[in-house]
Formats: C-alpha cells, structure tokens, sequence
C-alpha cells in the first residue's frame, strides 16, 4: 500500500514510515540527537552513538536497521553531518519529520527446514561455478571458486581456510574461545562502509543460525563481540553486532533459505541484490561455513 506524504499545518513535509525493522523500530523509541553518517541515492543512513538505521525508499527491501518510506531521497536535499532529532514516534530532520506513529514491524521469518540429506552438496557446487563467473574481481567471491591466482585472491583463500578451520574446531570445542586470529584478521579487510571480510563473516553467521549450529554460532558471535571499535568502520561494526544477535536482511535471509532448501538458482538471485560485490562476499562466509557444517555431518 502507498502511503502518501502529506504536509502538517506548521508547513514541514510529514513522512510516514509504514515499515520497520525490528532494531530500527528500538531507535525509534529513544528520544535524543542524531546526525546523518552517509547518503545513497534511495537510502541515507542516520547515526545515534554506536546504533545507525538505515531510512529507505521501498525498493531497497526490508532489513532489522531499516525504516522504508514512500519518499525520494534526492527531493530531501541531505547531507552527512546534518543533525537529526529522534522524538516520540518520529525523526526530525530539517524540514521535514519521519513519523513511526502506525509502522508495521518487519523480522525475518523463521528458517525453512533443510533439504534432505542437509543440505544438498550439487547446490554448493553450483554456486562455485556460478561466483567463477558472476562475482566481482574485487572482494572474496572469486575466491571460492578458485577463479583467479593474483595475490590478492591468494590472501583471500587463505583467510577463509583459516576461518574454516577455527569454525571446525568451535563446534566440539569448550570455553569461550576469546583468541579468535581467523575472525579478527577478516574484520575490516577491504574498502568501504561495509569491508569485504566483515560481510564474509555475516554470511557465516546467517548460515550457522540457519542450520541450527548453536554452538558454532554463538562462538563466531562471541569472537565478533571483542572486536575493537577501531577495527572497521562503525556502521559495519553495527552490522557485525546486529547479525550476531540473529537479525539479517531480507535478501541474506532469501539466499540462505534457498540454499537450506537446494535451490542455487534462487539463491544467487537474491545474493545478487545486495550491493555490488558485498553480496559474494557474504556468499564467500556461507560456502565457507557450509563446508564445515556438511564435513561434520
């Protein structure tokens, strides 16, 4: 349904947000300052000390830090660094004030049931051969498919093996496991808001939850927890905390379901809608974390 905005009697533009994530829906209730940390052409994301949300047009799909509007973002005129205000059911920014008032709450649904036997080894081996063809050269999506031998491909196998092989030992091991050398050596490897080794660990994380490996995955989520702040960037900081609480986006949550399910085609589909290569790179943890999960079982 298209909800419309309409202008309040003191001349502000009101836009109502009809949808939001179940984190995001929490930031709403927090009165206090904010101020915007990044602007995209359909989304801009607001900041409130360590917690960012992700304020959207419809197309770009829900997410636990999400808040969908029928809005354009270009017609806003904002810019990073401008301030915000969260007040009771509502953003304020500039002219113009977000309101949550009658917002329905989006979380993903709960994990299909695995394919049988769990999960299907053929959907493993179609993803490779798609990733040697479809990913982009730059972050690790090549690398599972052994599709290039330049250094930077090398690297990138490597710290997988390592993370497969820290995964292996975390699922019969006791303790907390707080040396985690594999973990931490992927965070904040690769450019951008969003590093390549950061969405490689959400992809293990979301298939790990997927797959019903508790103990794996309240492990990778403790190892992600001691990372320092300065380690990566903070919004991606907020992502790696939110996917260790169980929280993903609707296309992580389609992909990981398809492959729980053995359809590699669906699940390539959805990878591909997030971002341009941040998708492969989290496809890059799940494959790695499958190996694991199916050498196990």
């Amino acid at each position: 349904m298209t909800v419309h905005v309409r202008p309040p009697a003191d001349g502000a533009t009101l836009i109502p947000i009809p949808r939001a994530g179940e984190v995001a829906a929490e930031f709403c209730k927090a009165p206090g300052g904010a101020e915007i940390a990044a602007v995209f052409e359909r989304s801009f994301y607001l900041r409130a000390g360590d917690l960012f949300v992700c304020i959207g047009e419809p197309a770009i799909g829900n997410g636990p830090l999400t808040l969908l509007a029928d809005m354009r973002v270009a017609r806003l005129r904002l810019y990073p660094g401008q301030q915000a205000r969260i007040e009771e059911n509502g953003i304020a920014i500039g002219a113009a004030t977000f309101t949550c008032e009658r917002c329905d709450p989006w979380h993903a649904p709960a994990w299909p049931q695995a394919a049988a036997p769990s999960p299907p080894a053929q959907v493993r081996d179609a993803i490779l051969r798609r990733a040697a063809t479809d990913a982009p050269a730059e972050g690790f999506g090549r690398a599972i498919a052994d599709a290039s031998d330049d250094a930077s491909a090398r690297s990138a196998r490597g710290r997988l093996a390592r993370l497969r092989s820290w995964l292996a030992e975390s699922m019969t091991a006791t303790g907390d496991r707080a040396t985690a050398d594999p973990v931490r050596d992927l965070v904040g490897l690769g450019p951008g808001l969003t590093p390549s080794g950061d969405d490689v660990l959400i992809g293990a994380l979301t298939l790990l939850d997927a797959l019903g490996e508790r103990r794996a995955h309240a492990k990778l989520a403790y190892a992600v927890s001691l990372v320092p702040p300065g380690l990566t960037s903070p919004l991606s900081r907020c992502f790696l905390r939110v996917a260790a609480a169980g929280h993903v986006g609707e296309g992580l949550h389609e992909a990981v379901s398809s492959i729980v399910r053995g359809d590699a085609d669906r699940a390539i589909a959805a990878i591909r809608t997030i971002g341009h290569s941040s998708g492969w790179d989290m496809m890059a943890g799940i494959v790695a974390a499958l190996d694991v999960v199916t050498s196990r079982r």
